[in-house]
Parts: structure tokens; sequence; C-alpha cells
């Protein structure tokens, strides 16, 4: 077996852009050390300080101040895998976010130079699309569970008083699912199409108010499936079912 690499700090800041300076900062706050350090002083980081480091620039670039960063990363339940698909979907999230507003922007600044005056409709979209751009930036990855906490929650629910309400809405909810499963094909403007989206949202209306004690659960439920992370169990919803459910309700919206 091959000794690990490590690098000194010279070589991770060519490797991350991430300067020296800042690297040094890291350290003397506690929120990144080196995993060894030589006799002669140099800072010498392993390839999982690497990973911490990927870490802490991209909870950075969620909005995450440093203390929370270090909070975070240094809790003893702290899931590597998890975090980074929660992060996958929240960067989705902001990118989705930004195409919608530059989307707005362009229908804005069309209308414009086309006919020389300002379509306040179009402006009002604009607002719409921002403020909601606004609304999402502060989504954070702790507005989420795991997937360990998803099913210790989700556990204490179906053991409650609306328990079994929950078992005959999931009954549902797999045979919705196996349905929407063999019908990814479907043009989604078709009737068939409407019908099963129509019944996605009816049965996610009923779930909602029995969800309303853990809004947290309800909106970590939602992220692992548009993640991927149930795409491994048949029966469960999957990335591409969300993606075919959205596509129709665009569809009847057009």
């Amino acid at each position: 077996m091959s000794a690990e690499q490590h690098y000194r700090v010279g070589q991770v800041a060519a490797l991350t852009g991430v300067s020296i300076r800042t690297l040094h900062h890291y350290d003397s706050i506690g929120l990144l050390h080196p995993s060894e350090r030589l006799h002669s002083g140099h800072r010498l980081y392993s390839s999982a300080d690497l990973l911490k480091l990927q870490q802490i620039l991209t909870l950075r670039y969620l909005g995450f101040e440093l203390r929370q960063i270090g909070d975070l990363l240094h809790r003893t339940d702290f899931d590597v895998v998890a975090s980074l698909r929660i992060q996958r979907g929240l960067v989705r999230d902001r990118v989705s976010e930004l195409e919608r507003i530059e989307a707005s922007l362009n229908r804005l600044l069309d209308d414009r130079l086309a006919g020389g005056e300002w379509n306040w409709r179009v402006v009002t979209e604009a607002s719409v699309a921002v403020q909601r751009g606004l609304e999402q930036k502060g989504t954070k990855m702790s507005d989420y569970y795991t997937p360990e906490q998803i099913r210790q929650h989700a556990g204490d629910l179906a053991r409650g008083a609306h328990g079994g309400e929950l078992r005959a809405l999931e009954r549902q909810w797999r045979e919705l699912l196996s349905d929407v499963h063999l019908n990814l094909d479907l043009p989604p403007e078709s009737a068939k199409a409407q019908e099963l989206a129509a019944r996605w949202a009816g049965i996610h209306e009923r779930a909602r108010p029995l969800l309303q004690s853990d809004e947290k659960l309800w909106k970590s439920l939602g992220r692992a499936h548009l993640d991927g992370q149930y795409d491994h169990i048949a029966e469960a919803g999957h990335a591409e079912d969300y993606a075919f459910i959205r596509r129709v309700h665009e569809a009847a919206a057009r």
C-alpha cells in the first residue's frame, strides 16, 4: 500500500486557488489544521484535509459564517456524504433560481428594446423572481435532516396520533409511484400524465397537514427524493419521477 500523499501549504494553495494567507487563518482559528507539522515548522495537509477544505469552501459559498462551519464540521454526527448531497441540492436550487431570474430579466430587456416602453407586468415578474432568489439564498444545510434523522423522525410520526392516516397515504403514494415509473415517456400534456400529476398533488395536499408538526421533515423528504437519495429503492420516488411531474405541471401552465 502506497503512503498517503501530503501537501505543503503552497501546494494546497496552487491546487485549490485558496491563498496561503487564508489557509494560515483557517489554521489559526481551528477551522482547518494541517494533519502534520514538520520540525521545520512547515504544514503538511493530507487528502482528508483537502476534502475538509472543499466542505469549508462550499459552505462559505452557500452563505455560512466561519464559526457556523466550524460548529458543523466538528459535530460528532457529521456525515460528509450526507453533507455533500445536501450541498449539491442547494447549489442546484441556486442555479435554477438564477436561471429563472435571468429569463425574467431577458424578457424585461427584450420587451423594452422591442416596444420602447416598459412592460409593467414583466417588471413585476422580474421582481418576483428576484425576491424568490433572495428567499432561496437564506436556505441552509441546517434546514434539512440527514438520512438517518429522516428515518428517525418519520418513524416517530408513524407511531403518533396520525400514524394510521400516514400509512394509508404511504400505500397510495407507492401505488402512484408505480404508475409514474411505468409512464415516464408520456407526453406531459396528455390526459394520463395530467391525471398522474393530479393524484400526486392530492397526496401531497393530504400529507402536508399531517406533517405540520415537523416542517423540517417535510422539506428534508422532498430534498432527499429530488437529490436522488432513494433512486436505488425500486418502489421509492426517484429524481426522474419528480422531473416528470414538473414537466407535466409546466405543460398545464402553458
